[in-house]
């Protein structure tokens, strides 16, 4: 529970919204397709699988990065190199990369849409959200 307390608001969200998503990605269904009436027989998709699976494989690793860039910054002593950008900066791009991913291949094919998209809109605006914040937080640091 001290290392949870150790983050600051915005990698809590960050971390938070990006462990929920990877888990949503990995298991739960994203398209349903249509049963045979009277089998029962259905089959479900994930979010690398048709259709437009490469654009959750692409939200997927870089909320991988973003989960892993805020375990290593905060709880390693590993020294991060250096961008041409702040690190707030990038994690908010890079959150805001995700969630224009993950709206896009919602809005590209809507028909059957499964639990696990549904549950993916609003945990992709919590990690953009998270991004703004942690931007906001290092700007307010750097201005002191």
């Amino acid at each position: 529970m001290d290392m949870i307390k150790k983050l600051s608001l915005g990698q809590r969200t960050l971390a938070a919204a990006g462990v929920f998503l990877l888990l949503d990605m990995l298991f739960l269904p994203w398209h349903r397709s249509v049963g045979i009436p009277g089998i029962g027989m259905s089959a479900s998709s994930g979010a690398f699988q048709s259709p437009d699976g490469f654009l959750g494989l692409l939200a997927f690793l870089v909320v991988a990065a973003l989960v892993a860039h805020v375990v290593l910054s905060e709880f390693t002593s590993l020294k991060l190199p250096e961008i041409p950008m702040s690190w707030g900066r990038a994690d908010m791009i890079a959150a805001g990369a995700v969630a224009g991913l993950l709206v896009l291949k919602f809005v590209m094919e809507t028909s059957f849409l499964g639990i696990g998209a549904w549950l993916a809109l609003p945990a992709a605006g919590a990690l953009a959200y998270g991004g703004y914040l942690r931007n906001q937080e290092l700007r307010a640091e750097t201005m002191v």
